[in-house]
């Protein structure tokens, strides 16, 4: 029996421990679910400073310029003296191909400009010999007054015995005729000449008319006598001569290459001569010019043979960095691009704006380039071009926009990343976090003060990250952070 009443001891112990367990566990709970009191809401001061509006775009640096060298003419690599990366100087030897073929051809074309320019001398002499023979000679003399023998022909006797008159009705026509012959001469010139002089007046119905002939013959036989003779044959009295006809129009187009009697000057291309023996001369002139055009292509053959031999070593026109190199030695080069250069002194940065951003954008505008490797480093730029159409790129636009370096730093890496800013608009004063202002209008704004009241106030700039206060509050002021709590 004693067994039984400590069992149910045990069992009334056991359950007041479980209610008060559970008593104690409502009891936390029922304080853990009840509400905390309200935090203070976080303010903000007004602080003096600058506001900044910029826009940022990614981008590379690159060269501003790139010069694609190729060989002049094509060949067989002999020596590839740089590799991509090699930074070059001005001068400096960067490839070469095999350029026998291009010396034998610049040795050839000197050959036939010698040969062409012996070729115009020999027609040149050819010409001069032609001016100093003694047909020549002879018919020269009888067209200007004299013969060789200094015996004055008969049209200058004619011509002085007998001027013109205008007060006589008629003239009688005088026929002079000369003729000598020297045995020594082999030789025989012919020359006929013929002056006309006429005068009119008003108040006479009759033309006077002087008409002279001459002719110097020489004869290579001797003759037994040389006598000039002059027979005047007076015309009709009384009746008047017929009115002269007008000459033919003289031609607009001189032949210097033909002189008196046919002679050749030597110096013309012209091809003919209207008085006998200009056929000659024309052939003569002809000569001259067909050989000068031969030397005019000889030299001109030459100049491109020197500049293809020139063209066997690729030189490099600038200092810069190699880009691009197109084989090695032993492969075949052609005239196509086979080294690119980079022309590193002035370095840009190539950046794509968006369409939005890029509206806002000009030429002259300062900006600031952070480089991949100097997160830490802001560097000044300036906007040198903005292109004047866009890129799609899905279903936005891009403009290309060029930045120059103000001042380039050293180990610039052609092809890094970069980052570009534009600052577009700065703003000097007052200023609050973005989130601390409600805008409510153009200029206006609201702000709520650390009693949960509302305040308007006037705004400028909005920047990146903080708005321009121009009304409302001072230095120094609280006010919410949040405007929207």
């Amino acid at each position: 029996m004693t067994f039984v009443v400590r069992g149910r001891r045990r069992r009334w112990v056991a359950a007041g421990a479980a209610v008060l367990i559970a008593v104690a566990v409502v009891t936390v709970v029922a304080w853990q679910g009840a509400d905390p009191a309200p935090a203070a809401p976080a303010t903000v001061a007004v602080q003096r400073g600058e506001v900044t509006s910029s826009v940022a775009a990614s981008g590379k640096v690159s060269p501003v310029a790139t010069r694609e060298l190729a060989f002049s003419v094509a060949g067989t690599l002999t020596a590839v003296l740089v590799k991509p990366g090699d930074e070059v100087a001005v001068g400096q030897d960067l490839a070469t191909i095999d350029d026998a073929d291009a010396r034998e051809a610049r040795d050839d074309a000197a050959n036939a400009l010698s040969e062409a320019r012996q070729a115009l001398a020999d027609a040149q002499d050819a010409a001069d010999t032609a001016d100093t023979s003694p047909s020549c000679t002879t018919a020269l003399g009888a067209a200007s007054g004299t013969t060789g023998d200094g015996t004055v022909t008969a049209v200058t006797v004619a011509l002085l015995t007998h001027p013109a008159n205008p007060d006589l009705a008629t003239t009688p026509a005088v026929t002079a005729t000369a003729t000598s012959s020297t045995a020594a001469r082999p030789a025989t010139a012919a020359n006929s000449v013929t002056a006309t002089a006429t005068s009119s007046a008003a108040a006479r119905s009759a033309t006077a008319t002087s008409s002279v002939s001459a002719t110097a013959t020489a004869a290579t036989t001797p003759s037994p006598a040389s006598s000039p003779s002059a027979t005047p044959s007076p015309s009709a009295p009384g009746k008047p001569s017929a009115s002269p006809k007008p000459s033919a129009a003289p031609s607009r187009t001189p032949s210097p290459s033909t002189r008196p009697g046919g002679c050749t000057s030597g110096g013309s291309s012209n091809g003919g001569s209207a008085n006998g023996g200009g056929a000659a001369g024309g052939r003569g002139g002809d000569a001259i010019y067909t050989a000068q055009v031969a030397v005019n292509k000889a030299d001109a053959d030459l100049a491109k043979a020197e500049r293809n031999l020139t063209g066997t070593t690729i030189t490099a026109p600038v200092a810069a960095k190699v880009l691009s190199v197109g084989g090695r030695a032993g492969d075949a080069a052609g005239t196509g691009t086979f080294i690119t250069l980079g022309v590193v002194a002035t370095m840009m940065v190539e950046a794509e704006f968006a369409e939005a951003d890029a509206v806002s954008l000009a030429v002259g505008q300062p900006a600031t380039v952070t480089l991949a490797n100097r997160p830490d480093e802001t560097l000044p730029a300036t906007i040198a071009q903005v292109a004047a159409t866009g890129t799609a790129s899905g279903t936005l636009v891009r403009y290309h926009v060029l930045l120059a370096f103000d001042g380039a730093p050293e180990g610039l890496l052609i092809g890094q990343s970069a980052t570009a800013g534009v600052v577009l608009a700065r703003a000097e004063g007052l200023l609050l976090p973005q989130s601390a202002v409600r805008v409510t209008g153009d200029g206006t704004g609201e702000v709520k003060l650390p009693d949960g009241s509302a305040r308007t106030i006037g705004i400028g700039l909005r920047g990146d990250g903080d708005v321009e206060i121009l009304s409302g509050l001072t230095e120094n002021e609280q006010v919410r952070l949040n405007a929207r709590s």
